[in-house]
């Protein structure tokens, strides 16, 4: 449980990190589409909106890498569980070496 959470937080801080760095590509294309871009504008609500879409997008970065890094860690677990798994079996139709004891008799 505690990799697990782990997993989570790694996630959650790379996810902010992420979405912080994405952001403002995506405000200014938000914006941009918008109209915002006139030079006779609403600062003050221009300056409101950038800041709660910014920390909106900062949330769901937080989000859904707390959600991804966890998921893809277990996926990831799983796998290579099965890998070793498979490689620990000998296959069908390899003979088994006799158990009988060698030496002097």
């Amino acid at each position: 449980m505690r990799r697990f959470f782990t997993w989570m937080v790694f996630g959650a801080f790379t996810g902010g990190v992420v979405s912080t760095l994405a952001a403002p590509f995506v405000l200014q294309t938000l914006l941009a589409s918008t109209g915002a871009r006139d030079a006779l504008c609403q600062c003050l609500e221009l300056v409101n909106n950038t800041s709660s879409l910014l920390i909106k997008t900062q949330v769901w970065g937080v989000i859904i890498g707390a959600v991804l890094f966890p998921t893809g860690a277990w996926i990831t677990k799983r796998l290579w569980a099965r890998r070793k798994a498979r490689k620990a079996v000998p296959p069908a139709g390899t003979p088994t070496p006799p158990t009988t004891p060698s030496g002097p008799a």
